[in-house]
C-alpha cells in the first residue's frame, strides 16, 4: 500500500474502488484506492461518523450507529457523502456493530455482551420496529465464569447473502458456521473438523485461538478465511463452499491475512494483513 495504512481493520470493493478502514484510539478513517490498479486516491471520514464499519447491500453503502441508519453515495473526489438517514425507533436500545441488510425492511444483528439472554442473533423488522431472537449457541454458559465470558468465547458474526434469502453465521474461536433462511430458520449446521480445531471453546481464555478470521459471501459461494495453526500470525487458508454447506476448495495462501473480499467478475481474492501496513495480497482463483 502506498501510502502505508496503519492498522487496517476492514476492506470493501465498491464502484470500482477499494475502501480500507484504518482505526486507532483517536481516529477511524477510510482510504480509497482505485481497483484493480490499487492506486491511492483519497482519505475521508472522522471518528464520530466512521467508528462503526460500513456495510454493503448491492450498490449501497450504509452503517447503523446508535438509533440511526445512514446511507452513503459516492461523490466526485472519491469520497462518500451521507445521502439519507432513517431512525430505528430504539429497536435494539444499544450500540450495534455489523448489521447485515436483507432488504429495506429486514436486518440481522449478532448477539453480544450488551444483549440479555443467549440467543445467537436477532432479526430486526424496521417497519414494525421489532426484534426477534433467533438461533441457539452451540454450547451452554454454565461452565463459564460469566455470561459475558461465554459470549466472548463464542464471539461470532453474521453476513447476509446478497439477494437476502440466506444468513450465514460464523464463529471466530471454533470452526462452526451455520446457514439460516431469511426467517431465521436453521438450514445447515457445519463444523469444519480438521486440526487444529476446538469443537467446543475452552473455558480457559488462554487456551483459545482463532479458527475463522473473516468471511465473504456471494450469491453462489461462501468464502472463509481460516488460520492454519494456533499461532497469532498463522498463515491462512481460504475455504470455499456453496450455500448447501458443501465445501468445494481450499487454498493455502502462505500469508497471514486478516480481511479480504472476492471480486466475482475476475474471480480474484484481495486481502490485507492488519500487522502489515504496506501490502495488499492478490491472487486469481481457479
Amino acid at each position: 500500500m502506498n501510502p502505508a495504512q496503519l492498522n487496517p481493520r476492514c476492506m470493501l470493493l465498491s464502484n470500482g474502488r477499494v475502501l480500507v478502514r484504518t482505526s486507532s484510539r483517536v481516529n477511524a478513517i477510510y482510504s480509497v484506492f482505485s481497483y484493480p490498479e490499487m492506486k491511492h486516491l483519497s482519505y475521508f471520514g472522522e471518528q464520530s461518523e466512521f467508528a462503526v464499519p460500513l456495510g454493503q447491500f448491492k450498490n449501497e453503502l450504509y452503517l447503523v450507529r446508535s438509533d440511526s441508519l445512514y446511507s452513503y453515495k459516492w461523490m466526485e473526489g472519491d469520497s462518500l457523502k451521507r445521502s439519507s438517514t432513517s431512525f430505528w425507533g430504539n429497536v435494539m436500545g444499544q450500540r450495534m456493530l455489523g448489521v447485515p441488510k436483507l432488504n429495506d425492511n429486514w436486518y440481522a444483528y449478532s448477539n453480544n455482551y450488551f444483549d440479555k439472554g443467549v440467543d445467537e442473533f436477532f432479526m430486526i423488522n424496521l417497519s414494525q420496529k421489532q426484534k426477534s431472537p433467533k438461533g441457539v449457541y452451540p454450547d451452554t454458559y454454565v461452565n463459564f465464569r460469566s455470561i459475558s465470558d461465554f459470549k466472548s468465547a463464542y464471539a461470532h458474526s453474521i453476513v447476509a447473502k446478497p439477494d437476502g434469502s440466506r444468513l450465514f453465521v460464523f464463529y471466530y474461536r471454533t470452526r462452526r458456521c451455520r446457514i439460516y433462511d431469511r426467517k431465521g430458520v436453521l438450514i445447515h449446521d457445519i463444523l469444519l473438523n480438521y486440526e487444529p480445531c476446538q469443537t467446543v471453546v475452552d473455558i480457559d481464555a488462554k487456551k483459545r485461538f482463532s479458527h475463522i478470521r473473516d468471511a465473504f459471501v456471494t450469491d453462489n459461494m461462501i468464502y472463509l478465511l481460516c488460520p492454519d495453526n494456533k499461532e497469532e500470525n498463522s498463515p491462512s487458508s481460504l475455504l470455499v463452499a456453496n450455500w448447501d454447506g458443501e465445501f468445494k476448495a481450499r487454498y493455502r495462501l502462505g500469508q497471514s491475512i486478516s480481511y479480504f473480499f472476492i471480486d466475482k467478475s475476475l474471480n480474484r481474492f484481495c486481502g490485507i494483513n492488519s500487522n502489515d501496513s504496506h501490502h495488499f495480497y492478490i491472487f486469481d482463483l481457479d
